[in-house]
């Protein structure tokens, strides 16, 4: 049985749309970590990390248009979430004109 390529992979997973953009996974580069090992093939799809709960859908049909692929034995796709940059507790510095235990500015 003849290996299943990457590039096999990536076409099979163009039929699965972008749900955060425009156009496919793909094309939106959303797929990452491609591994394949005996017919078994494992990847990533990258999510918004508040969206990847009900995102789970897209990770099943990620996994389904793969797993149809001929010499395919297996496959497993896992949701990887990023957050947006500057969302983090560090990124959240607290107001400096509400600090309490001040006396107010006199006029």
């Amino acid at each position: 049985m003849a290996e299943i390529s990457q590039q096999q992979v990536l076409d099979a997973l163009k039929a699965v749309k972008n749900p955060v953009g425009e156009g496919d996974i793909v094309s939106g580069g959303l797929v990452s970590g491609i591994f394949i090992a005996n017919g078994k093939v494992f990847f990533s799809v990258t999510v918004p990390a508040e969206r990847a709960q009900e995102l789970e859908t897209l990770r099943v049909a990620a996994e389904n248009v793969v797993a149809r692929l001929p010499g395919v034995v297996s496959a497993v796709a896992a949701l990887t979430g990023e957050k947006k940059a500057g969302t983090g507790p560090s990124a959240q510095a607290a107001p400096q004109a509400h600090q309490h235990g001040r006396a107010p500015a006199r006029q």
